[in-house]
């Protein structure tokens, strides 16, 4: 069964979305921040104006322009590059290396904005891209203290801000992993129901969005939805409680889960109903196996606790197709067409499978 659907493109350590771009969010504060630490310099170099001062006021100054030109870049394009992610991270902490190079004891203040970096790097892309940022930022420091010749006269200072980078570094990485793992609990609790395990209403809608976009080898979609109602449900409610009725509902969704394929989505909307997406179904006799299946579970589950039940399932099934010829998307249709059908099935008496039909996707 499949609980979680995740897109199958790779993305970040953390959400990427049309609302959030981790790439544009970099480069605007690399304009902003690059532009106060130009306005910072440029007050000192024209209060204490020295070849050093100015010379880092005009590294810091191509800095911004780097920072305008990369923005510019990301703004134009739809999707992150992990290649254009690479030389970025190296550009971002090269730059700096040739200020603190160039300025000496003056560039001293911007030691800060080479942890910024890696925390930048590691808290919008993750681990991959906070060992890119580290690695150069050793290289720096190592390149400093034996060329540079303030460096190379502090010696214990350079030791000092490589270990810093390091154990920044490593503490981030951890941190990062942890985050992560949280931002996977949050994703898998909102999509899954927290009685029976099943995906839920969001992460039902997902998948019947991806379907509808998805056609087959013909054009076709190749896919239907059932929508489940348990008849006797309420009996067993109302007989034994309702910590039997949950019993009940937990008990169908692990045998259903059993029995459906590795392909297909299970789902329950909330309270006796429940949603197969059945995939790689073409036909109205491949959706009526589905279904067989289904009351199949049902009959064989005859008590619950030791207490006799007696439970089966009007189901409405809708194949995707049909909300195509109806010139009907997205899973608030589908579901509508399919719950009239369910309804006929009920009124049908027990145990009994009816197909929307075209009618039910026209009516309000």
């Amino acid at each position: 069964m499949e609980q979680a659907h995740q897109p199958a493109r790779r993305t970040y350590a953390f959400a990427w979305s049309e609302h959030r771009n981790p790439e544009r969010e970099q480069a605007t504060l690399r304009v902003w921040m690059g532009a106060a630490v130009l306005l910072a310099y440029g007050v000192f170099a024209w209060l204490r104006p020295s070849y050093d001062a100015l010379l880092v006021a005009r590294l810091v100054a191509l800095y911004v322009s780097y920072g305008a030109v990369t923005l510019l870049i990301v703004s134009r394009m739809s999707s992150p590059s992990e290649k254009r992610l690479t030389v970025t991270t190296i550009a971002d902490q090269t730059l700096l290396g040739l200020a603190l190079a160039a300025g000496g004891a003056i560039a001293l203040p911007l030691i800060w904005v080479m942890f910024w970096f890696l925390i930048g790097s590691g808290c919008r892309y993750g681990k991959r891209t906070l060992a890119v940022s580290c690695a150069t930022a050793l290289l720096i420091v190592i390149a400093l203290g034996i060329w540079q010749p303030w460096w190379r006269a502090n010696l214990p200072a350079a030791i000092g801000l490589g270990l810093s980078v390091l154990g920044a570094s490593v503490y981030l990485s951890v941190l990062v992993d942890r985050l992560g793992n949280a931002n996977r609990d949050l994703a898998r609790q909102a999509s899954t129901d927290p009685l029976t395990g099943l995906s839920n209403r969001y992460a039902l809608e997902r998948v019947v969005d991806r379907a509808m976009s998805t056609r087959d080898a013909d054009g076709d979609h190749a896919a239907a939805l059932l929508l489940i109602d348990l008849d006797g449900f309420k009996e067993v409610n109302d007989t034994y409680g309702h910590a039997v009725g949950d019993m009940l509902l937990q008990a169908f969704a692990q045998s259903l889960a059993k029995r459906m394929r590795k392909t297909d989505t299970i789902a329950r909307l909330g309270g006796d109903e429940f949603v197969v997406l059945a995939h790689q179904v073409r036909d109205r006799a491949a959706v009526l196996s589905v279904a067989d299946s289904i009351h199949s579970v049902l009959g064989a589950m005859t008590s619950v606790q030791e207490r006799p039940v007696s439970v089966s399932a009007s189901i409405g099934a809708c194949l995707l197709s049909s909300a195509t010829a109806a010139q009907q998307s997205g899973i608030t249709a589908v579901l509508r067409a399919a719950d009239r059908a369910m309804y006929r099935a009920k009124s049908l008496g027990e145990g009994k499978t009816v197909f929307a039909e075209t009618r039910d996707f026209e009516a309000n």
